[in-house]
């Protein structure tokens, strides 16, 4: 990084761009326009976010949550793998056991 070359910028590069700045100062800015959300929409994110809130607080208070982030994933992802696997198996015991092959 040290060897890299250092690139100063033309004289008029300021100018140009303090120039292009001070034109679109002069110029009217667009007014946005506030979407108009009707009354249905807004009560159904207003529920939506007491649902997430309700649930946040119930995990967050009953340790849930705690329990959660405390987790070890890797013998979660053991756990179920082989419950999975399990569950092919008997499923595949059965299937034999119904459909002779």
């Amino acid at each position: 990084m040290e060897q890299m070359p250092i690139h100063e910028t033309s004289p008029e590069f300021t100018d140009v761009i303090m120039q292009r700045i001070s034109s679109q100062g002069s110029r009217k800015p667009a007014t946005a326009t506030s979407p108009t959300v009707n009354y249905f929409t807004r009560r159904k994110q207003f529920i939506h976010f007491a649902v997430a809130g309700a649930a946040t607080y119930l995990f967050i208070t009953t340790g849930i949550l705690q329990s959660l982030l405390a987790m070890d994933a890797f013998k979660l992802e053991y756990q179920m793998k082989t419950k999975v696997q399990h569950m092919v198996e008997a499923g595949i015991k059965i299937i034999t056991h119904i459909i002779p092959f």
